[in-house]
Order: structure tokens, then C-alpha cells, then sequence
């Protein structure tokens, strides 16, 4: 009897054990170095869609959130475009679809020159600067904060 109880305990845990582990059970979130090296690689990405031998994408800010309160984390990535004279900011969402993390949203406005990305409360945060009327191209003074929602897919700015 002793035997059976032991025998269906060790059954019962390798169940749960089995079931948190399935394709069910929420996969665990990257940290901080899977994360940089996981949009490194969607910058790899771009880079060899991009065709402009004389431009080059950089990461920048990476952070991990959960963005839609899904209870899987999302990866933010900060990008740059470099060009022989100019520069374009952008971030995109990359998303868990299995054991992958894939591109699901991306911004598609200027962005001005982001100085740092900060995600609060599920809203992703840009501090920019924007170029005055007698600013150099070079150098934008015109401080502003954007801030953008995930919400159907998609990076949404907020009013």
C-alpha cells in the first residue's frame, strides 16, 4: 500500500512537472544578456535587408516587459540607423511565438534623436530632441518626451 501511495505521488509530481513545462505553461523571460543578444540579432536582421552598403543599424536600449499584461514578457528594442550624414531612430517590439522571440510592432514616425527609452507602467518612454529654428542640423536642442502604447499589435503614440 505504502508502495502504491509513493508510486502514485512520484506519478502525480512528474505530471506537474510535465504540464508546467508544456506548451501551455508560460516560457521563462530572457534576461539581460539573452535579451541584448536576441535583438542583436533582429539588428542582424535589418541590417541585411537594408541593401545600403553605407548604412549600419546599431541596438541601443534593450529592455524586457511584459507590455500587453499577457504574463510573457516582450523584448524593446532602441534602434539607430546610420547613414553617411544622418541618423534614424526607431524601437520594435519583439514578441515570444514559441522558443523564438519574433518582430510584432514597430514605430514608423521620426523619432527626433532619442537620448534614452525608459518603459513605465506598459507605456514606452522616448526622451528626444528636436531641432530648433536655429539649430544646426547636427545638433537638436528641442527637448520632448514621447510615449507610445502596445495595444492590438501595434505601438500606438500616447496623447
Amino acid at each position: 500500500m505504502d508502495i502504491m501511495i509513493l508510486r502514485l505521488s512520484v506519478l502525480l509530481a512528474s505530471a506537474c512537472i510535465a504540464g508546467a513545462s508544456g506548451p501551455a505553461a508560460l516560457a521563462a523571460s530572457p534576461d539581460a544578456g539573452q535579451a541584448r543578444r536576441i535583438a542583436e540579432q533582429y539588428i542582424a536582421g535589418k541590417q541585411s535587408a537594408g541593401g545600403n552598403p553605407q548604412e549600419t543599424y546599431e541596438a541601443g536600449d534593450v529592455v524586457i516587459t511584459d507590455l500587453d499584461n499577457d504574463g510573457q514578457d516582450e523584448i524593446v528594442v532602441l534602434w539607430t540607423l546610420y547613414g553617411p550624414t544622418y541618423w534614424h531612430h526607431g524601437v520594435a517590439v519583439l514578441a515570444q511565438e514559441g522558443a523564438r522571440y519574433v518582430p510584432a510592432g514597430e514605430t514608423h514616425e521620426p523619432l527626433g534623436s532619442v537620448e534614452a527609452m525608459t518603459v513605465r507602467d506598459r507605456v514606452v518612454e522616448l526622451k528626444t530632441k528636436w531641432s530648433g529654428p536655429n539649430d544646426p542640423r547636427c545638433c537638436p536642442t528641442v527637448e520632448k518626451t514621447l510615449r507610445y502604447r502596445w495595444t492590438a499589435g501595434k505601438l500606438t503614440p500616447v496623447k
